[in-house]
């Protein structure tokens, strides 16, 4: 039986395998055409993989394909790059038995080698993978030398020629030092809904061990079929949470996997985007938690950075993260180190938490209430992080809601629904869904548009009622902060908790400056 791969390019015989026909088709034609093109796609989203598919049938056809990496080789010298590819390409081309001696050390030479491969075979197709690690000295009369290989193509060996790069490569293969302006490009997108499903699929039809739809789904919405994610939660679901093929793959086993990416795995897609994001803190919360967009623009260094290494992508022409897993794992990592404010949430020696269960399950009226009381009573204490000021609302609620609900003995997720600037509180109790959606108020149309996504989040969940959370610096005590009303055949209750706060020492300055 075959299972989920984890760790490098995926082997049919051996790993569950969505073949991609359509992107290997595009590939071929491309191939066909003597094309010299670019893949480019984040880490760890199927490119070895496509290679090897692609590859696979380009034998079948008669082509030569090799595959090369310059991982590792930015540093060099200009002579002690040309004698590393030389080496590269004639160890490749001997697996495929046909051997050389011939070597170059400069960039002419580079053409004579595929003029001299010429004599022992006709259709080479070459790939170059890491291609941004060429060493900066040498890439233009690299490219130069690439350029008239493509247009002399008659005298030489090399059919076809794939740039491969963890991101677009046009800039640097089109950029103002570059003749390279006859390359196509061709992006690895990540698994659509129907690959993920015909995947664990494949699973199911030889394990016999089924994956109730939601799971499925569920895998799907928190990866956006990201082929490392998707075939790393699925192979924990299996060998770790329900290791007895007989029993099927619930939510309820799905959750605690979720729970055990975010906060005890050492998943290496995840944690090269957290360290990336790192980086970049204060524009990825920017990301994460303000309402207002921000426009995709590569030649911004920040946004080509993160874009790069898969942190954001383009969404309608602005950037957002576009693994919500991977928004969850940032709005973790970079949640707060306790401050002290758990001494403040329970005020009085004799409270208990009964107020905050009915027979029905969980009372968070009376709970998110309390949280209105504490900020009241805390002031900008409250919200005292050293974050930017849109995420510390967010990491004051979710602090202090965690902080009953794991003691009254459920849990807590993040969720993070589309719509910029939407961050959800999601709560298990003894079988029970609750949601909390959180924002910060801009303006009326926004916060009533707030209260139509959350009732359109709670109908895809099967939820009746929903809690909206909306941080205020613009409603004063007069205002009303409480609404409890019917939106689209759901109950929707909306807390207003007025976060226009300061230190006492600003509100004197203020004073003191309004006076004079």
């Amino acid at each position: 039986m075959r299972v989920f791969n984890t760790s490098g390019p995926c082997d049919p015989a051996k790993h569950y395998t969505v073949m991609r026909e359509t992107l290997v088709a595009e590939g071929q034609k491309l191939v066909d055409q003597g094309r010299y093109f670019t893949i480019f796609s984040p880490r760890q989203a199927g490119k070895t993989t496509w290679f090897q598919l692609l590859f696979r049938q380009l034998q079948e056809q008669g082509y030569t394909p090799v595959w090369i990496s310059l991982e590792g080789l930015s540093t060099l010298a200009s002579a002690e790059f040309y004698h590393a590819l030389a080496h590269f390409l004639r160890r490749e081309l001997a697996v495929e038995g046909i051997e050389l001696t011939e070597t170059f050390a400069n960039a002419f030479q580079v053409q004579l080698f595929f003029e001299k491969l010429h004599e022992k075979v006709d259709r080479l197709v070459l790939v170059i993978d890491e291609f941004e690690a060429i060493p900066e000295a040498v890439t233009s009369e690299f490219l130069h030398s690439l350029r008239a290989l493509y247009h002399k193509r008659q005298f030489h060996a090399l059919h076809s020629l794939i740039l491969v790069g963890v991101s677009t490569l046009a800039e640097l293969v089109v950029s103002s030092a570059s003749p390279f302006n006859v390359i196509d490009q061709l992006q690895i997108t990540y698994f659509t809904f129907a690959e993920v499903n015909e995947l664990i699929q494949q699973h199911v039809s030889e394990s016999g061990q089924v994956f109730d739809a939601v799971v499925i789904k569920a895998i799907y919405d928190n990866t956006q079929g990201q082929p490392g994610l998707v075939c790393a939660l699925c192979q924990h679901l299996v060998t770790k949470v329900v290791p007895d093929f007989s029993q099927p793959v619930r939510m309820e086993h799905f959750y605690p996997t979720l729970k055990h990416f975010l906060t005890a795995r050492f998943d290496k897609n995840i944690l090269n985007v957290v360290q990336k994001a790192r980086e970049k803190q204060e524009f990825m919360l920017r990301v994460l938690f303000d309402e207002t967009p921000i426009p995709f623009n590569l030649n911004e260094p920040t946004i080509a950075y993160l874009y790069a290494h898969g942190a954001i992508d383009n969404v309608d022409g602005f950037v957002q993260v576009p693994v919500p897993l991977y928004s969850k794992a940032l709005i973790a990592a970079f949640r707060p180190s306790i401050n002290g404010e758990t001494d403040y949430f329970i005020v009085s020696a004799h409270e208990t938490l009964r107020a905050y269960i009915t027979p029905d399950g969980l009372n968070l009226h009376a709970l998110l209430t309390k949280y209105q009381e504490y900020v009241r009573r805390r002031g900008f204490r409250a919200f005292n992080t050293e974050q930017l000021k849109e995420s510390a609302w967010h990491y004051s609620l979710d602090g202090f809601i965690n902080f009953f609900i794991e003691r009254l003995g459920g849990q807590t997720f993040i969720e993070v629904p589309s719509g910029r600037g939407r961050t959800d509180i999601l709560i298990l109790y003894r079988g029970q869904k609750s949601i909390i959606e959180t924002k910060i108020f801009s303006d009326q149309t926004y916060f009533q548009q707030g209260k139509e996504q959350l009732a359109d989040y709670l109908a895809s969940e099967g939820v009746s009622e929903g809690y909206y959370v909306v941080f205020s610096r613009k409603h004063s005590e007069q205002d009303t902060v409480y609404f409890d009303e019917s939106i689209a055949g759901k109950r929707i209750h909306t807390y207003i908790i007025r976060a226009a706060l300061q230190p006492p020492s600003r509100r004197r300055r203020s004073s003191a400056s309004s006076t004079a």
